[in-house]
């Protein structure tokens, strides 16, 4: 089996590699009195929720955070990607969210699940927000009766919240202002954008803002020497070779080296093709996603006018808009800077953002989108995560039991929630949705990429 095909998040402890100084900030927030909410922001498949499973599995006998006593920590955890994509059921998704909040909390106090049924849709406004109130108010109770214990809520994709009613949030930050157990409830919270773009400025600033709480940022970035050589570790049968070959490819950014040591694996195993195939199937199956994290700093990081050529240009002037693109590459793990100063990109990164992938030079570097070239689309975070794994098994019918396990591995949606996100794809990828070519459904099986239209 290949030890680094599976790229779901990291649920067993064991297996997690590295991140120790992210740890460490993380630990130092939530071992303060009272413990400091924290928010982890970093890009799709950096590992965001591999780490909140292993700070859930924290345990008196291998605790996370040393010199803490562990016993008195409680990690409830909550994915709340799949509420952005609720649409006009917004009010619906903020009782969905604290429902599923509640259920957590008595799971990690091992206490029976004995929630009330949730009214059916037709219910009014007032309705549900009463209904929200009262979810709020049993997790209020389960903490004020667990007194011994400190209660840190694992919210993932937390920019699913930004979109639905205030009082969503706004219950959240009253579970910190309660007198009675505040200074026992903290968040960690994991983002895929700065919490300051989730909502408008003015909200920000409120005193009263759940976002308030978060008074700094941790950025979950690329690997460090030590990471690295834990991770490649895992497969004896490589070489030095083989990992100087797979740091090459994949820089110090975690998802591009798990597809680069995955690609060489299986072809030190079978030696079938040559190195530049290699290369070339590594670049392929990385290039939407390279796209899109280039896309996404662009838009961050406007006012810069430099493709990546020229930002890896040593003779070429660099401006502070550019000078802050390179920082976050470099947070990334997709460029290294040496000590005479030249830039080396991740060749998968620098290749997946060619105009075509041309392996004969390994020094050709073009700018993206190349002149011409149909923009890909953007989607929102679930869009890409169920775009990403069909297009790794494009041409293979996905059912959708393998579709949900591989982007969900916790809190599965339902079969019509994952229908109504494919049919978002579809209408950003397909010339005509309502007759999908690209993106078809096969009955009573699942999905299929067809390979001509990933």
């Amino acid at each position: 089996m290949n030890p680094f095909g599976n790229r779901k998040p990291v649920i067993d402890p064991r297996l997690f590699i590295g991140r120790r100084s992210l740890i460490d900030a993380v630990c130092e927030r939530l071992t303060a009195a009272p413990p400091q909410c924290c928010a982890v922001v970093g890009d799709a498949r950096s590992g965001k929720t591999s780490l909140l499973y292993y700070l859930r599995s924290s345990t008196a006998g291998r605790p996370i955070c040393a010199d803490a006593d562990a016993a008195r920590f409680v990690f409830p955890y909550v994915n709340a990607g799949p509420y952005a994509d609720l649409g006009a059921s917004q009010s619906h998704g903020a009782l969905y969210f604290w429902r599923d909040l509640a259920r957590a909390t008595a799971q990690a106090l091992a206490l029976p699940d004995d929630l009330p049924t949730l009214p059916d849709q037709g219910i009014v406004e007032t309705a549900i927000a009463d209904a929200v109130y009262a979810l709020k108010c049993m997790v209020e109770a389960m903490i004020r009766r667990a007194g011994d214990h400190t209660f840190i809520f694992l919210i993932d994709n937390v920019e699913g919240i930004a979109r639905l009613p205030r009082h969503t949030v706004s219950f959240l930050r009253s579970l910190t202002q309660n007198p009675d157990i505040g200074d026992r409830v903290a968040y960690v919270v994991t983002s895929g954008a700065p919490l300051n773009r989730l909502y408008p400025v003015n909200e920000l600033r409120e005193p009263s803002s759940f976002w308030g709480l978060f008074a700094s940022e941790l950025f979950i970035g690329g690997l460090d020497d030590a990471d690295i050589a834990a991770l490649l570790g895992r497969a004896p049968e490589l070489n030095d070779t083989d990992r100087a070959w797979i740091r090459r490819l994949g820089g110090a950014n975690l998802t591009l080296i798990l597809i680069a040591a995955a690609h060489v694996y299986e072809w030190r195993r079978h030696p079938n093709g040559s190195p530049d195939e290699i290369e070339r199937a590594a670049i392929e199956e990385a290039r939407p996603l390279c796209r899109s994290w280039w896309r996404h700093l662009i838009e961050i990081y406007p006012d810069t006018h430099a493709d990546l050529r020229a930002l890896l240009d040593p003779t070429r002037q660099v401006t502070d808009d550019d000078a802050a693109l390179l920082d976050a590459l470099r947070q990334r793990g997709l460029v290294q800077t040496h000590r005479t100063g030249q830039r080396t990109p991740a060749l998968i990164f620098a290749r997946s953002l060619d105009e075509q992938v041309a392996l004969s030079s390994a020094e050709t570097l073009l700018s993206f989108p190349a002149a011409g070239e149909t923009a890909p689309p953007t989607f929102t975070h679930l869009e890409g995560e169920v775009y990403a794994f069909l297009r790794e098994h494009a041409g293979r019918v996905c059912t959708r039991d393998a579709i949900k396990r591989a982007i969900w591995p916790v809190s599965p949606p339902s079969d019509s929630a994952l229908q109504k996100i494919i049919e978002r794809i579809r209408d950003k990828i397909e010339p005509d949705p309502k007759h999908p070519r690209k993106l078809i459904a096969v009955r009573g099986q699942g999905y299929m990429l067809r390979r001509n239209g990933a």
